[in-house]
């Protein structure tokens, strides 16, 4: 009896040291190699193979190395990636509350968005996770600015230029075609060669993003006025997170959701560094005027009407984060 015991302990253990065998997360982005954002995520990796004794494992395809963030959720549905560390607006097509933060005009500053995630933050998480993708983590990545080669004001000073849009980004694209402007639709990763060449001429993106991909020094204008907040999304497929146990789920959604708030605190110390940078390397701030702001905003009205007759955003949510919004200027 004693050695059959013994037997079944030995077997015991050995399925138990199966079930927890090793799971490896591979989660792609274009972020580059060597950034505060990747350096911050290797940490966590490190830090949650540690608290897991090694029963979690993250393997980060920085840089684009596996395309485009449309291309990177691809490889997720057919199963190649666990995950992506994309931008909020490539998830539209999942979820239509991931617009929610990157409408045109929604925010005045970083304060505005930050003072109003605890509330609003739960709708993107809740939607993603009913379409089965897993949130790990939201961050701030700043506004972003229209960057050219001239100034740009007003409607009438876009004629001639070859503007940028992200690829399958409906929100920015709907935004310039109600400027008048067909934008050139690229993935990320084509962006500074066309610029090279000539192909594009225009951006609309963050100081720290334009800095760290140098496309500054094919640029000499910035546009001095916010267009839309920038929202770096982690998720990961349900299929992926499901082969974790659920105390070791709970280890990796606690060290990401630390790792992410302390990042929001960063982004915005890197967004004011990165204006100074762009500023002592020479590129020219363009200071809008009242009624050129008006302008601006009336373009962003005729945007948010035509992006609701496409059921584009949560249009019912979105009134309740501008009535929040409201109270909060109120309060200032």
């Amino acid at each position: 009896m004693k050695t059959k015991l013994i037997a079944l302990g030995l077997m015991l253990l050995a399925m138990s040291g199966l079930s927890q065998a090793a799971t490896t997360l591979k989660i792609a982005t274009l972020a580059p190699d060597g950034t505060n954002w990747m350096k911050s995520m290797r940490a966590a990796a490190d830090q949650i193979s540690a608290e897991t004794d090694g029963r979690v494992k993250i393997k980060y395809f920085p840089g684009g190395i596996q395309g485009s963030d449309k291309t990177v959720l691809r490889k997720m549905q057919i199963g190649q990636l666990s995950g992506g560390a994309v931008s909020a607006g490539a998830l539209g097509d999942i979820a239509k509350e991931a617009q929610l933060y990157s409408l045109p005009f929604t925010f005045r500053n970083q304060q505005e968005l930050s003072a109003v995630r605890s509330e609003f933050d739960h709708y993107i998480t809740d939607a993603m996770e009913a379409k089965g993708y897993v949130v790990l983590g939201l961050t701030e990545g700043g506004f972003a600015y229209l960057m050219g080669n001239k100034p740009l004001r007003t409607k009438a000073d876009f004629v001639g230029t070859k503007v940028w849009a992200p690829e399958g980004d409906v929100v920015t694209a709907t935004v310039f075609q109600k400027a008048g402007i067909e934008p050139i639709m690229l993935p990320l990763s084509d962006v500074y060669t066309s610029l090279q060449t000539g192909l594009i001429d225009t951006v609309g993106v963050n100081m720290t993003a334009s800095i760290a991909l140098q496309w500054h020094t094919k640029l000499t204008h910035v546009t001095d006025l916010p267009l839309l907040s920038l929202m770096g999304t982690m998720i990961v497929s349900d299929k992926s997170f499901s082969k974790i146990s659920a105390d070791d789920q709970a280890i990796v959604r606690r060290v990401m959701k630390d790792t992410y708030a302390a990042m929001d605190s960063q982004n915005t110390k890197d967004e004011e560094g990165a204006r100074q940078a762009l500023q002592n390397s020479g590129l020219t701030f363009v200071e809008l005027s009242d009624a050129d702001k008006a302008t601006w905003q009336q373009l962003a009205d005729e945007t948010l009407a035509e992006l609701a007759s496409k059921d584009v955003y949560p249009v019912d949510i979105y009134k309740k984060l501008q009535a929040r919004l409201t109270e909060l200027r109120q309060g200032q």
